[in-house]
């Protein structure tokens, strides 16, 4: 090194340059091979040799160094860290043998040639010439440690490392943290570290400390190691899942902690909820909507039941009543017409709306035959329902005014007009000593008018009258 006192200012600032930027860049080789993710005995062979190098030129650094000191004292000193840079050979070259075994080692070799170079054997034996050899060694780690990097660096892109899994992590909307078993993080994203900052205030380098006194305590548990917390400075209050569970990684437990912003998802749920809640309450209205409807259904069958039942005994009995009012006994014919029901109750209400005209007809031939006359005033309207109701009222009362009035002759007026049909049926019994009391009859026949929108309605005066009035449909008038 004493050739270097006799170099001018400029080319020893030079070298003070060379030997930084070579330090800077050998610290980056080691920086980026950490980084790889193949943890092999290859591996940390070339981590050894990346120090070794990074030693190599820190002694170079202090050489130079050295001579600054020198000038400023006024001494001129032989170099020294002699044995330091006789170990970095002698390691450098071990390393570069074990490694050409398995594998190629440009770094290695590279390291040897320029640790040799710079050997206080080369500097004697150079002499003059050491500059020059100490220059080539640092152009040799200088040229190596770029294109040591360049390859590195590819290879961190296109493979799996340490660097590509954290430039994942940093990318994922999660929050992801490893730790050891103590809580010692060994890596965690941009994510948790945000979210530590909103919700503690600070950055934590305890995983399992953040965990403890931070989420548990103000959030809600979800499950097995699972929390929900709610951001309390914010106005909306995001919710975030916290997650923990244990990893077997080399032989090693850690703990991954993650968390998810699942505000939306809370919320959709909460809507689903309130949609399933108020599905729900419709499918009970329905349910109770048509149990009330099988219930009306099952009324009104025991109410028609009731009404042919009523029709057909209380025809029977009309009969009967007559043949007891005038002394007289039925043949053999007509009691069993009688016993078979001779007004054909059931099927007479059957057929009823198939020609109600011819129904009328069969009931005043048979009224007639027991010396009950049945005078029908008009004609039945060309509307088949209006006409089947009224066939179906006529009887009905006719059998009324038979028992209750004693009655031997029945009129029955019907009128047609544009807007209404109306039937007033009367008959010539005595008035009742009081106001009947409705039954299933009459309820029968109102509640039949009411279904076709009309009504039906009963009077005393001059004498016993039943009316129904049903309103006719316009298009039906016309036709």
């Amino acid at each position: 090194m004493l050739n270097f006192y006799h170099f001018s200012e400029t080319i020893r600032v030079a070298f003070c340059l060379l030997t930084v930027i070579n330090a800077g860049l050998v610290a980056l080789v080691l920086i980026l091979h950490l980084y790889r993710f193949n943890r092999g005995p290859a591996y940390w062979l070339n981590s050894a040799a990346a120090f070794l190098a990074l030693c190599q030129t820190v002694i170079n650094a202090a050489l130079i160094a050295q001579v600054y000191q020198n000038i400023s004292d006024g001494f001129i000193v032989a170099s020294e860290y002699i044995i330091a840079r006789y170990v970095v050979f002698i390691a450098a070259t071990a390393i570069f043998i074990i490694l050409s075994i398995k594998e190629k080692s440009f770094l290695s070799g590279l390291l040897v040639v320029a640790s040799l170079l710079t050997l206080p054997l080369m500097e004697n034996w150079t002499g003059r010439a050491f500059p020059a050899a100490f220059s080539a060694a640092l152009v040799i780690l200088l040229t190596g440690s770029v294109w040591i990097i360049v390859k590195i660096r590819r290879e961190l892109i296109t493979s799996i490392s340490g660097l590509s899994i954290k430039q994942v992590m940093d990318s994922l909307d999660t929050a992801v943290l490893f730790c050891k078993e103590d809580g010692h993080i060994l890596m965690q994203n941009h994510k948790m570290q945000e979210l530590m900052l909103q919700t503690a205030g600070r950055v934590f380098y305890n995983g399992r400390m953040y965990l403890e006194t931070n989420v548990i305590p103000n959030s809600e548990s979800v499950g097995a190691d699972s929390y929900l917390y709610r951001m309390r400075n914010e106005e909306a209050g995001s919710l975030w899942l916290f997650t923990v569970c244990d990893i077997q990684a080399d032989r090693k437990i850690l703990t991954r902690i993650t968390a998810a912003d699942v505000t939306e998802q809370n919320k959709a749920a909460i809507v689903l909820k309130d949609r399933n809640d108020e599905l729900e309450s419709r499918r009970h209205r329905l349910k109770t909507f048509v149990e009330n409807i099988e219930q009306i259904c099952r009324s009104e069958e025991l109410l028609r039941i009731k009404a042919e039942i009523h029709d057909v005994q209380n025809q029977k009995l009309i009969l009967l009543l007559q043949y007891l009012r005038y002394g007289e006994l039925p043949d053999s014919t007509s009691f069993d017409a009688l016993k078979a029901g001779i007004l054909h109750g059931t099927h007479v209400n059957r057929d009823m709306a198939a020609d109600p005209q011819a129904m009328l007809d069969i009931i005043v031939g048979q009224y007639k035959s027991i010396g009950v006359n049945i005078h029908i005033n008009g004609d039945l309207p060309p509307e088949q329902d209006i006409a089947a109701l009224l066939a179906q009222i006529l009887p009905e009362a006719a059998a009324n005014a038979i028992t209750h009035g004693y009655a031997s002759e029945v009129y029955a007026d019907i009128t047609l007009n544009d807007n209404a049909v109306v039937m007033r049926v009367t008959d010539n019994s005595a008035l009742p000593p009081k106001e009947i009391k409705e039954g299933g009859g009459i309820s029968g026949m109102r509640r039949n008018a009411e279904k076709l929108g009309g009504n039906l309605t009963v009077g005393y005066s001059p004498r016993f009258t039943l009316t129904a009035v049903i309103p006719r449909k316009e298009g039906e008038t016309n036709a």
